[in-house]
């Protein structure tokens, strides 16, 4: 009897660590899981593309796995490099609050695809080509196509030369255009100046090349002084007072 009453004793004994023993693990909370990182950064990212027109799309998220965190309300935080424009790969820290104390700062590796209407070549563009409409389309792209550096509307590059070859098909890129001069370092112009109640013109002479709303230098023909001029079209410029 005494040896049954032992072995009664020790099952309830033990019986009591193990109940003692997942009581604890309770109490360390819940694990962080891939879906709630995912679902701060879909909120993240529509925050921080507000106003464009972008469909993105998360195609790789890593994080650390099994990362435990105390029972609590939970806050997530996200932290971006100041250079990063919302698309391509990116290193990012995810600051988690549990009733407002920071538990972890974890690292994040995200590829996000982005993809908007962008300019792209209707056929092969050669170097020196000045562009017409009829030499661009919009499609939708991934943004990474064009390296950040698309065209979303083609009005806006009509009228603008190219300074590389844009193969058939492929993104024009904001850093492959350049605007045509309309003015032309020697030729005469007529400088004008407005302000309140007044407006005065006189002949002048380009002392540099530039396309419309470029600043070039020009001589004043009467008083042969030099100074910056904004030019207006291909005959006349404004100096500012």
């Amino acid at each position: 009897m005494a040896l049954r009453n032992h072995w009664i004793a020790l099952l309830l004994l033990l019986s009591l660590s193990l109940t003692v023993s997942v009581a604890a693990g309770a109490e360390q909370g819940t694990v962080l899981s891939e879906r709630e990182v995912r679902a701060t950064v879909e909120r993240f990212l529509a925050e921080k593309l507000a106003g464009r027109s972008w469909e993105t799309t998360i195609r790789q998220l890593s994080m650390p796995q099994g990362v435990r965190l105390p029972k609590g309300v939970r806050d997530l935080e996200l932290v971006a490099p100041g250079s990063w424009d919302g698309w391509g790969p990116v290193s990012l820290a995810l600051v988690v609050r549990v009733n407002g104390v920071v538990e972890k700062n974890l690292p994040l590796r995200l590829v996000v695809e982005a993809r908007t209407e962008m300019a792209v070549a209707s056929r092969q563009l050669l170097a020196g080509t000045v562009l017409n409409r009829e030499d661009l389309q919009l499609q939708r792209r991934d943004v990474a196509q064009a390296g950040g550096l698309h065209v979303s509307s083609i009005e806006d590059v009509v009228g603008m030369k190219l300074k590389s070859t844009v193969r058939s098909g492929a993104p024009l890129r904001s850093n492959q255009l350049d605007k045509v001069p309309v003015v032309r370092s020697g030729q005469l112009v007529t400088i004008v100046a407005e302000s309140t109640g007044f407006r005065i013109a006189v002949t002048g002479r380009a002392k540099s090349s530039g396309g419309v709303g470029d600043l070039i230098r020009v001589e004043n023909m009467s008083s042969r002084r030099e100074f910056p001029a904004r030019v207006l079209d291909s005959a006349t410029v404004e100096a500012g007072f």
